[in-house]
């Protein structure tokens, strides 16, 4: 008899005991690639970026003189420099939440120009209007904001010398993002805030490197760090994947979490299947003894029970892959200002066949090994 008739036959036994380890294992799955997947769109992903963010060393909250601006741009190593100032900020109603940076007109597109699409025509008159915004395809489309028409915000760290937080802009133009890039902000002139607020004046939140060609990134933060090292604005430079992940960890530590639900689903299902596997071997204890006595070898049964147990992973395997496609697809556009680059990546689908092959050994290794020590005699107590 071919193996995959002994695959067969065992996994159709029961087909209900099956068909309930296939979803068991397909839950587990579906699971880890869905808030995996969560994960690498909420911490960005893979970024191949060389941009550096360079901000205060106590905290990325506070401040740092925009005079560090220059001193930065004439270190060896450095293509360009520029600054922002950071805030959130609410239109119309308090939970409607955005972001507003404000950053210098010249540099500040260059520094994003392989992330976003900014059309010269938005930029020149960006930069004609004093009060001029450039808004994100996200929240344009979400408020139906035209080129041309005036919004008014209230921010959360700009405030005016009276005390007000409401800033009035016009839309100078709308930018679209590159690969799934987060288009859910406002982009405002710095010299128009700076000039308007009453705290804070000439500070920023961050300033943005770009390093030269050939030049290493490790001796660009060495060098802007070691410039402010004893100065009253000590500064800490990072990759900007690494002051992303930093600046979400703030609020919370979503790789933990992923990997504690994923944890405790991935375990319970081991216990699941690993069990029921041992229920089911015992019930073929006189079938496995009449192979053994027919001549058929140990490490023939020992294949059977793994090529069984792996049969069970890929089909709940591959259940799990379409629901969680389904899944993300129709979660993307919801969560697109939360999530912006929510995507079933085929990184994380090979992470989980490499997972399911792992857990398939280490459910099959108690029933198989149970199996193999049946003696031939078996076959003639069984009743």
């Amino acid at each position: 008899m071919h193996r995959l008739t002994f695959i067969r036959r065992g996994m159709t036994r029961r087909p209900v005991r099956s068909a309930l380890l296939i979803t068991s294992i397909a839950i587990a799955f579906f699971i880890y690639l869905v808030l995996t997947s969560f994960e690498r769109g909420f911490l960005g992903g893979e970024v191949e970026s060389e941009r550096l963010v360079v901000s205060n060393k106590i905290g990325d909250a506070l401040t740092l003189p925009i005079s560090y601006s220059d001193k930065i741009l004439a270190l060896p190593g450095i293509a360009s420099a520029t600054y922002m100032a950071r805030s959130r900020a609410t239109y119309r109603t308090p939970s409607n939440f955005l972001g507003l940076t404000a950053v210098e007109p010249d540099s500040f597109p260059a520094f994003i120009g392989d992330e976003y699409d900014i059309s010269a025509e938005t930029l020149a008159r960006f930069r004609q209007t004093r009060n001029g915004v450039i808004v994100g395809r996200s929240i344009a489309t979400q408020e139906g904001w035209v080129v041309g028409q005036k919004i008014t915000l209230n921010t959360s760290s700009f405030f005016r010398a009276d005390g007000s937080s409401d800033f009035e802009f016009e839309i100078a133009g709308i930018l679209d993002g590159r690969k799934s890039a987060d288009t859910h902000f406002v982009m405002a002139r710095y010299d128009y805030i700076n000039s308007e607020r009453g705290v804070d004046r000439d500070t920023v939140s961050n300033f943005g490197v770009l390093p030269r060609s050939g030049a290493h990134a490790d001796d660009v933060i060495k060098a802007v760090d070691t410039l402010f090292a004893n100065s009253a604005y000590q500064t800490r430079t990072r990759t900007e994947a690494e002051f992303m992940r930093d600046f979400i960890a703030q609020f919370a530590d979503i790789a933990t979490i992923v990997r504690l639900v994923v944890g405790v689903a991935f375990v319970t299902i081991l216990m699941i299947v690993a069990n029921t596997m041992v229920f089911a071997i015992r019930e073929r204890t006189k079938e496995i003894g009449l192979l053994k006595v027919l001549g058929f070898s140990r490490r023939f049964i020992l294949g059977n029970v793994l090529a069984e147990t792996f049969s069970l992973f890929a089909a709940g395997l591959g259940l799990a892959v379409c629901l969680a496609y389904a899944a993300i697809i129709l979660l993307r556009e919801p969560l697109h200002t939360v999530v912006p680059d929510m995507s079933l990546a085929p990184a994380t689908v090979l992470q989980a066949i490499g997972l399911s092959a792992v857990l398939a050994v280490a459910t099959a290794a108690i029933p198989a090994y149970g199996a193999m020590r049946v003696p031939p005699h078996a076959a003639l107590r069984e009743k």
